[in-house]
């Protein structure tokens, strides 16, 4: 739901519909879509840090950065991160960051 001009709630039957009222190009959907996606990954990981019982404090120790860096990846910030960021995070959780590439019907283990 959104409203109007008029301050009236609007209900959408899908984003498609919204998008097209908030004149968003096609550009700024995959944006969002992304963001989005980023945000619900970095959630992920902020989950297990916490399943682990762990502060972002310690995580940022074993990592060499600051709390506020840790809190900034678990906010959304996994676009922006540097591969050697997310990768310290990962270990300090204890897991093993891979990066895997997808080309149609070949897929490529780079890490």
């Amino acid at each position: 739901m959104g409203e109007n001009d008029k301050g009236d709630w609007v209900e959408y039957k899908d984003l498609n519909e919204l998008a097209h009222d908030l004149e968003l190009t096609a550009i700024e959907i995959e944006d969002a879509h992304r963001d989005t996606d980023d945000y619900v990954r970095a959630w992920r990981l902020a989950q297990v840090r916490r399943d682990q019982q762990r502060g972002q404090q310690e995580v940022a120790d074993a990592m060499g950065v600051s709390q506020p860096r840790v809190s900034a990846i678990e906010q959304g910030d996994l676009s922006r991160v540097s591969l050697s960021t997310l990768r310290a995070y990962v270990e300090a959780l204890g897991g093993r960051l891979r990066i895997v590439v997808d080309f149609d019907d070949q897929r490529y283990r780079l890490i």
